[in-house]
């Protein structure tokens, strides 16, 4: 049996994971929604924190590509095999999907696409929503809280960091500053 045949895109693509992250959500959805080339995977985490923040609606309705997570094979993630995307990103991604991508747990949709990127060696940003150990994060109901981020996040956020094709954005500032120069050759404008 012969190799899958390459699927070369006229244009790059680039697969967005979206999980239950509520912190940086909205900064994150402008920034994807700025991009013309992107396909949406969501995981049912991201779907439901979506709704409570009032966004879900928006991303419905903008004419993306979106993927729900619905079994659990992950089947949209098989495009990575086949050369469709060229770029994976994860924002915002919560500190159990971190900690499932450090313990190669790969039981949803985002898990899978993380996974697999790295096996196809596809370069993969991401944006922990508790990348600092101490912030303010919103609600869903626009109320500010403080957050204390646990020394395990922070350390599985260090561990992903030192791994081979995998690059951590620290904010909303720095994961547009990481698309603009992802690839070499700049194919993602925003």
């Amino acid at each position: 049996m012969g190799m899958p045949e390459v699927v070369e895109s006229m244009h790059p693509r680039i697969a967005w994971g979206i999980t239950g992250a509520g912190h940086f959500l909205e900064p994150c959805l402008n920034i994807l929604l700025e991009l013309d080339q992107v396909d949406i995977f969501i995981s049912n985490a991201a779907k439901e924190v979506l709704a409570n923040y009032g966004l879900l609606k928006r991303l419905e309705q903008s004419g993306r590509h979106l993927f729900w997570d619905t079994g659990f094979s992950s089947r949209p993630v098989t495009k990575l095999y086949r050369g469709y995307y060229q770029a994976a990103v994860i924002a915002p991604v919560t500190s159990n999907t971190i900690a499932k991508m450090v313990n190669g747990i790969s039981d949803n949709l985002v898990t899978n696409l993380f996974a697999h990127a790295g096996k196809c060696q596809i370069p993969t940003l991401i944006l922990p929503c508790d990348i600092k150990p101490e912030m303010n994060s919103l609600t869903p109901l626009g109320e500010s809280v403080q957050v204390h981020v646990r020394k395990v996040d922070l350390d599985n956020i260090d561990c992903l960091a030192s791994w081979t094709g995998v690059e951590v954005a620290r904010d909303p500032e720095d994961l547009k500053l990481q698309l603009r120069t992802f690839s070499h050759d700049r194919k993602y404008e925003l």
